[in-house]
């Protein structure tokens, strides 16, 4: 299962895109530069695992805090925020400012457009909800970057689309108010 992970606080923190398999009581962890097996082993109390590394045993123990974890190991906590490659992605997509043009709205990521919740000529505002895509099983929200006026919809209700599929055109305010 791939896994996007947020480790430590404040300016220390990192993130680090892993797959984590576990096959009967062996566990591998793969950084795409990095892969680390080892034999796990829970403890009695139900928190701490033993982990067996390259012949090399580790007290691993694991608490929940708040939307966090809190891994233990070798006597240093460390705070990990693990999520979906899909929220990163959803992250990076909200993250990334308008697009040059700031007209343009694209797919983030391979779905199916399962609402659309504007028209063309619609005013919209910036954060606005356009439309709804469904991508893993999940619904997402798909918001106006910049306001605008709808000037095209590239898609239907209905329709699949693939990442980076051009879905809205929208026009500058200013630009459609003097036309």
């Amino acid at each position: 299962m791939k896994f996007w992970a947020l480790i430590g606080e404040g300016p220390e923190r990192h993130e680090i895109d892993l797959e984590v398999r576990m096959e009967g009581g062996r566990l591998t962890l793969d950084t795409g530069s990095e892969s680390v097996a080892a034999d796990v082993v829970p403890l009695p109390d139900g928190e701490s695992y033993s982990l067996l590394v390259d012949g090399r045993s580790h007290e691993v123990a694991i608490e929940e805090d708040g939307d966090a974890l809190r891994v233990t190991l070798g006597g240093q906590t460390y705070r990990a925020v693990v999520r979906s490659p899909l929220e990163k992605m959803m992250r990076e997509v909200r993250h990334a400012g308008p697009a040059t043009s700031g007209s343009t709205l694209r797919a983030p990521m391979p779905g199916l457009v399962v609402a659309l919740r504007t028209a063309p000529g619609d005013t919209v505002r910036q954060g606005q909800p356009l439309l709804v895509m469904e991508a893993m099983k999940m619904q997402n929200e798909i918001s106006a970057e910049t306001p605008g006026i709808v000037r095209t919809l590239h898609i239907e209700q209905g329709q699949s689309v693939e990442a980076g599929q051009l879905l809205i055109t929208l026009a500058p305010l200013a630009t459609e108010s003097s036309s």
